[in-house]
């Protein structure tokens, strides 16, 4: 099986974006002002079935929210289709559709179709469409500009070795993976300024190569901050906080170019004309959370 990368760029070869403007390749296909999106979750792949459903149900529309929040769009409508085991309890479905309900309700969507069939694992595809007035895309930035992150990272990879472990405590790392929140808000704010954006969903390093196109970064150190829960977690674990919010997955924050000054997020590095990413004159390895690799 091919890398996950060369499986998209084959598709991206074989599906011309036709009458769309933007099509495969960036956080979302833009036709007309109306974005769209879809992320597929999968049992034993993403989550395990100890997840709470109603937060598995959030976090199954609140992963495609955030694709929008990066394009700088609102969201509008989700389609959803389930594949279930039949072991699946009444009420097991119920707090996940509670969970869909929540997340529509608080991203000012709603949900319009989908649906259902019947397998052995639990699979959960949803679409989001969404509207914008002007994309922010993906390979945009400039030399010489800012690179701002929104939110924080490593948090949610951390929580979920915590749940996998069954260690006590730590419940705000463990939430950063049960219910990350899209940064629809700061998506729509940046979008006004910022010249690139993409959401942090397979690690930071990854997705800054994938915003950044063929140019190159540099990171400041002393912005990339671990939060206290990250930081005391990793002290008690003997490991280095940084590799989590370098290498990390699955925390939804964004990040974006700007030549200004931001009025939100914090400034982590700048754009290079070429070259790989590095922390001051350290090159980085760019891996982060691929399926197939």
């Amino acid at each position: 099986m091919k890398s996950e990368r060369e499986i998209i760029e084959k598709l991206k070869k074989a599906f011309p974006k036709g009458k769309a403007e933007i099509g495969i390749g960036d956080d979302a296909a833009v036709y007309q002002n109306l974005v769209f999106t879809t992320d597929l979750l999968v049992e034993d792949s993403h989550f395990k079935r100890e997840h709470p459903p109603f937060y598995l149900g959030r976090k199954s529309v609140n992963v495609n929210l955030s694709d929008v929040a990066a394009m700088g769009g609102e969201p509008l409508f989700v389609l959803m289709s389930l594949s279930l085991p039949p072991d699946l309890t009444d009420k097991w479905l119920d707090e996940l559709m509670d969970g869909v309900k929540d997340a529509c309700e608080k991203g000012n969507c709603t949900l319009i179709g989908g649906d259902i069939s019947r397998s052995e694992k639990i699979f959960i595809s949803v679409t989001a469409i969404g509207q914008v007035e002007k994309p922010v895309l993906r390979g945009t930035g400039k030399e010489g500009e800012k690179i701002v992150l929104v939110g924080r990272v490593g948090d949610s990879r951390a929580g979920r070795e915590v749940i996998e472990e069954g260690l006590h405590g730590f419940e705000e790392l463990k939430m950063a993976f049960f219910d990350p929140i899209p940064k629809l808000k700061e998506g729509k704010i940046a979008a006004s300024f910022a010249t690139s954006m993409i959401d942090v969903s397979d690690g930071l390093v990854l997705d800054l190569r994938r915003m950044l196109g063929k140019k190159g970064a540099v990171l400041y150190p002393s912005s990339l901050e671990p939060s206290p829960y990250l930081e005391q977690y990793c002290e008690m674990k003997g490991k280095d906080p940084l590799e989590y919010m370098l290498y990390g997955g699955e925390d939804y924050a964004l990040i974006f170019t700007t030549p200004e000054s931001p009025p939100l997020g914090r400034i982590i590095g700048e754009v290079k004309g070429e070259g790989g990413i590095q922390l001051d004159s350290l090159i980085l390895r760019e891996i982060g959370f691929e399926h197939f690799s």
